[in-house]
């Protein structure tokens, strides 16, 4: 099989988990209204009720850092690896953006990366990738039961092909949540969103959060 077959594959099956999640999502919205409702969100906060759990990972540092640590402000949050060869790089420039946008409007929305390539990505390796995107990217990492913990929490699918070495592509989700201290997850964001809209509907989350 040729890599760009592979890379078909890998992409296909990205998509296939992509929509069950979205799925999901849907499913879980309840039929009532709240003031978040004018945040044009792709699902409602109570969607997410059970996005929660303790655990903790290995920052870029290479120090352990707690949940608790991780979202200590609001957090726009994405999974993926430094290797990726487009997706990952795409949504994180654009991730970075919505937060550029946001801090001259004087919001402060830190952007985090959660490696899922352990193996690869290791903490200098996130350290040098992280201040590429963003000055104030946290990268994180761990022990691939660690990242299960955490794929767990999030409902994140991520798989390693099989005897492939070091030179492989990692099929996984492509959401990016954001992530309020204390509430937990608020919305997701899928590829299809740019920067502005990132940027505004993080905005009006928060403009309702601190008026609450």
């Amino acid at each position: 099989m040729t890599f760009n077959n592979t890379k078909f594959i890998i992409l296909g099956s990205s998509f296939f988990f992509s929509i069950l999640l979205i799925v999901f999502l849907i499913s879980k919205q309840g039929s009532g209204t709240n003031n978040l409702s004018t945040c044009n969100l792709n699902s409602n906060a109570s969607t997410f009720a059970d996005f929660r759990g303790n655990f903790s990972l290995i920052d870029e540092h290479g120090q352990e850092i707690s949940n608790d640590s991780i979202f200590d402000k609001p957090t726009l949050l994405y999974f993926g690896y430094t290797f990726c060869p487009d997706i990952c790089p795409f949504d994180l420039m654009r991730n970075a953006e919505a937060v550029e946008l946001l801090q001259i409007e004087n919001y402060e929305v830190k952007p985090v990366f959660i490696s899922l390539d352990p193996k690869r990505d290791t903490p200098s390796v996130l350290r040098d990738f992280t201040a590429f995107h963003h000055p104030n990217m946290l990268g994180l990492t761990g022990s691939e039961d660690q990242l299960e913990v955490v794929k767990n929490v999030y409902k994140i699918y991520s798989e390693i092909p099989r005897n492939s070495g070091n030179d492989y592509i990692l099929n996984h989700s492509t959401f990016s949540y954001f992530v309020l201290p204390k509430d937990g997850v608020q919305t997701y964001f899928t590829r299809k969103e740019n920067p502005q809209d990132l940027a505004a509907t993080m905005k009006c989350i928060l403009d309702i959060q601190l008026n609450n």
